[in-house]
């Protein structure tokens, strides 16, 4: 019986070892700002969810922001290339913040000031690096991508 108990104990401590270790992971990766966001997932407000290919990303890449991601929904305002329908900039002046939400997760809040002024990418990561993104903008209507982080170059 104390064999067991001793066990459970010692099972437990490496998880939250194994979870702190991660958790310490995620936030230096996120405020390292040399990190890419892949989406799998497409949630448009209006509509069904959608499964992406892999060549959609957001990537921040330290001073500035690279972003190639698909929109489906109503649009405001007409882009005056096609090609520009969906999310698909680079940018170089945008505040970018991160903060610890509850259960481990963190917050990220990156806010374009530049060309595209009024979009605001807002990004969930969770403690095995899934990670949910917000897209709000004055021109187009939300939208939502499930995904997962990893390491950029």
């Amino acid at each position: 019986m104390k064999k067991t108990i001793l066990l459970l104990f010692a099972v437990i401590f490496i998880s939250e070892l194994y979870a702190q270790d991660s958790t310490s992971a995620i936030k230096s990766l996120l405020d390292s700002k040399r990190y890419s966001f892949i989406p799998q997932t497409m949630n448009p407000l209006r509509g069904r969810t959608r499964q992406l290919t892999s060549s959609f990303s957001l990537d921040v890449k330290g001073d500035s922001l690279v972003v190639y991601l698909p929109y489906v929904g109503t649009a405001y305002s007409a882009p005056v290339n096609p090609s520009d329908a969906g999310y698909n900039f680079t940018s170089a002046d945008y505040e970018y913040t991160v903060k610890e939400g509850k259960k481990g997760r963190y917050e990220v809040s990156m806010k374009i000031k530049d060309r595209f002024s009024g979009t605001v990418f807002y990004l969930t990561v969770f403690d095995n690096k899934t990670a949910l993104l917000q897209a709000t903008s004055n021109d187009k209507q939300g939208i939502s991508y499930n995904g997962y982080i990893k390491q950029g170059k």
